[in-house]
């Protein structure tokens, strides 16, 4: 498995943060995320999302027939507080 730069993991908590407008009370679908960066990116930042909610940065919240939405923890906002600001 391949490890994801720093760069990458700032890049999609900015990426929550920004869609969730600042709030940890929002949560996304991983498509919205996705959409936000160029196709050939989108592994990245799906793997990224896991990495992120393996350090408690996000949480995950499951929705009907497999769908899963993902928000910031509180841990995760004060991190994409001092990296996005």
């Amino acid at each position: 498995m391949t490890k994801i730069s720093e760069r990458d993991l700032n890049r999609t908590l900015c990426i929550i943060y920004l869609l969730c407008e600042g709030t940890k009370w929002r949560h996304i679908p991983l498509e919205t995320i996705t959409s936000k960066v160029p196709r050939h990116e989108r592994g990245k930042i799906k793997k990224a999302v896991k990495d992120l909610l393996a350090k408690g940065l996000i949480y995950e919240k499951r929705h009907g027939k497999g769908r899963k939405s993902y928000g910031l923890t509180d841990k995760g906002l004060e991190e994409a507080l001092r990296e996005c600001q």
